[in-house]
This record gives structure tokens, sequence and C-alpha cells, in this order.
């Protein structure tokens, strides 16, 4: 670790008493703090310059109890809501990207299966997601079918008591470290978005399945993303998760989600480029009156300061108000959920560059921290639906509820 480099993700300065994550969630975030000090933090660097897959450190978050944050009681998780999950992401984030990520991957995976997988594909993978003894994959994306999903063509082809997969996937995080994929793809083509179907694969028991090489990205480097191919790859008809055909729901439902992961990542992002700035800044002296100069870094780092504090608010009140439908039996608040992924997300990329803006070039520097933040933070606006498509969503809800404002209402 950079000597200029904050040591560690601390948002205590940021923390409101509208969302108090006091309570159960002190002892997650005080178990999370030494992994960050002692594990991810120190080895960040070396995984983002050397592509080096953060194994050790998703371990140490299992290891202190922090692997299946989101997993349900009966399968051996705490339920520990989108709160305290956001906040821990948002730590791990600021800390290293690719962690993050990979961690984050893990409980996207188990989550359809939690939604809609049968009770012996539940507690055979589920647990195990959890507990850190198997790293999961979602493949969804395909090269003509990105945001635009239902245009899918990976086909899987019912024969006899099997299905016989053919097409390919790309962009899939965790790919080639996966046990376990939750592969969308369409049983019939003609049908659209009725035709997509969901598939639990067990990776160790695959034919005519194959991980391309690893692409060489521009954030994120240590959190592998690779292109998928499935070659007449035979499974059987029990692989199907939920039902034939009602893939495109289960789809929803487990995006809707991760875009609370994304955005926590833009939280954290924010956060660790500013606490960097902070830390070099005090170490030299550049807040004090010896700095003709001081006040008017001061007056950005207020405003940036703001930015994050905002963005926070933001991400809790939408992770409180999702956890609150969820446990009324409600459906996820679509319009609300796209504005904390858009507003987050691009809060992540603007506080790191204007972070990197001022200290100049120092900022160029590998060491210090700073552009692997700006780097990591791009691809946020990115994946987990881009911001058009968020925007497309807002834009939608103003038609049909013009006097709405999402983000205080919760409604879907």
């Amino acid at each position: 670790m950079s000597e200029i480099e904050s040591p560690a993700y601390d948002v205590s300065v940021h923390e409101s008493p509208a969302y108090d994550v006091s309570g159960p969630a002190t002892a997650y975030l005080s178990a999370l703090q030494p992994v960050l000090d002692e594990v991810i933090v120190p080895a960040a660097e070396d995984v983002d310059r050397d592509h080096l897959f953060p194994r050790q450190g998703v371990q140490a978050l299992v290891d202190a109890g922090l692997g299946g944050l989101l997993i349900p009681r009966e399968f051996g998780g705490p339920d520990a809501g989108l709160v305290v999950y956001a906040e821990v992401l948002a730590r791990i984030a600021a800390a290293c990207g690719s962690t993050s990520t990979v961690y984050m991957t893990n409980l996207h995976c188990a989550h359809p299966i939690v939604l809609g997988g049968r009770v012996d594909q539940q507690r055979r993978w589920v647990p195990a997601l959890g507990s850190g003894q198997a790293f999961g994959a979602t493949a969804l994306t395909e090269s003509e079918a990105g945001s635009d999903v239902a245009s899918m063509r990976t086909y899987a082809r019912r024969d006899g008591d099997s299905y016989v997969i053919n097409g390919s996937k790309m962009f899939i995080s965790n790919g080639d470290v996966a046990d376990v994929l939750v592969l969308f793809a369409t049983v019939d083509p003609a049908l659209g978005r009725d035709g997509i179907t969901a598939f639990l694969l067990d990776t160790a028991h695959l034919s005519g399945f194959g991980v391309g090489r690893p692409m060489d990205k521009l954030g994120q480097r240590g959190a592998s993303t690779v292109p998928l191919s499935f070659d007449h790859c035979r499974v059987p008809a029990d692989a199907v998760l939920g039902e034939v055909g009602r893939g495109w729901a289960l789809l929803l439902q487990a995006v809707l989600r991760s875009r609370i992961s994304a955005a926590a990542q833009g939280v954290g992002f924010a956060t660790g480029a500013f606490e960097t700035v902070v830390a070099y800044c005090a170490k030299h002296g550049l807040l004090t009156a010896r700095n003709r100069a001081a006040q008017d870094l001061q007056f950005d780092l207020a405003a940036l300061r703001a930015e994050i504090s905002a963005a926070r608010a933001l991400l809790l009140h939408a992770c409180a108000a999702t956890d609150a439908v969820a446990a009324a039996g409600g459906a996820d608040p679509t319009a609300l959920l796209a504005e904390v992924k858009l507003h987050c997300t691009r809060v992540g990329v603007q506080v790191a560059a204007r972070c990197l803006e001022l200290l100049g070039g120092e900022a160029d520097r590998l060491d210090v921290g700073l552009e692997r933040r700006l780097r990591d933070a791009k691809i946020t606006e990115i994946y987990d639906g881009t911001n058009q498509v968020q925007s497309m969503l807002i834009a939608r809800d103003l038609r049909f509820s013009p006097t709405a404002m999402s983000a205080l209402d919760t409604r879907p």
C-alpha cells in the first residue's frame, strides 16, 4: 500500500441518522474492517496491476462471516438486508474494485436460485455460494443481446429428457472460476421474451462447454470477465431453473437487485478516491493556512463530500424501501432502483475524476490508487443495465406517474 493512500474506507463522516446502520449492522462492519486493513487493501494494487483473481480477499470475507449477507437463514445465511449489504459492499469497493465485483457476483448468482429454484437446487448451491465453497456466475449478455436481452440467441432445444444448448455469452464475470452457472437461453426464438428460460448448470459436469480467454479490461482487472460457449451442450431437463418460458420474469427480478450492487460500488469508488485525496492533502499540509490555495481546495473537497453523502443517502433509502416492499410481499421499486443506479454510479465516476484533477500529476501514479478508482468506476455506468436504460425506465415512470417523485415514493 502506498504511504499516501488512504488506509481503509471510513464512511463514518457520511453517516446519516435517517438510515441507522447501528445495532445488528455494527457486528458486520466491525468484522469487515480488519479484513480491509489486513487483507484487501494491502493486496489491491497488486490485484489490479497483475490481474490477480482476489481469492484470498473473498475468502477472508467469508471467514469473517460476510460471504452470504443476503442469503436467507434457511440456507445458512444471516439475511442481513440490503442496507447492511450496500454498506459492506461500498466499503469493499472503496478498497478494491476487483474484490467487490467477485464478491457481489456470487450473491447475484444465488439470488435467482433463491427466487425460482427447486428445493434440491437451493439446498445444493445457495449455502455453497454463501459460504465460499463455490463460485457462481450469471450468463446473460450476448454479443447481439446486451441491453436488448429479449433478442438473445443462445438456444436450448428439448431432446427427450434433456436440453441441447448452442450459443455463446460474453462479459461473464466469474465465468472462468464458476462452479455453477445461472444461464439464460431461449427455448423458442420466435417467442421472444416468452421463450427465455433459466438453467442451473454444474460446470464440472458439462460437455460442449467452453471458457474463453479473460478480457484485458480498463478497470477491475482482477475480477475475471470471459466469453462462454455452448456447443451441443447437453444438460438434463431438471436443470431448468423455475419454469420453462418464465426466465424473463426471473431475469428482471435478479437484475433489479444487482443495480443496488452497482450503486453501492459507485458510492465506494467515490469515497475511496475522496479519502485518498484527503489523506494526501493532510500528509502534505495542503489544507492548512500555510498553503495559500487551501481554501479553494477545501471548497472543492466540501462539494465532493456533499455529493458522496447525497448519493449514499439515496442508496440507503433505496435499500430500505426495497427491503420494506419485499417484506410486504410487493415488487421491487423499479424506478427507484433505476434512479439509485443512475445517480450513484455517475457520482462514482465524476468524483473520482475530480479527485484526479485536484491531485494533479501525483494522481497519475499507480501506487497512489486514484486512477484505479476511476478506472474501476467507469464500468458501473455500463453493467447491470446501462445508465441510458436506467434513464429510459425513469422516463417511463414519469409517463405513467407524472406527479410521482419515485425517490420519495416507493411504489414500483
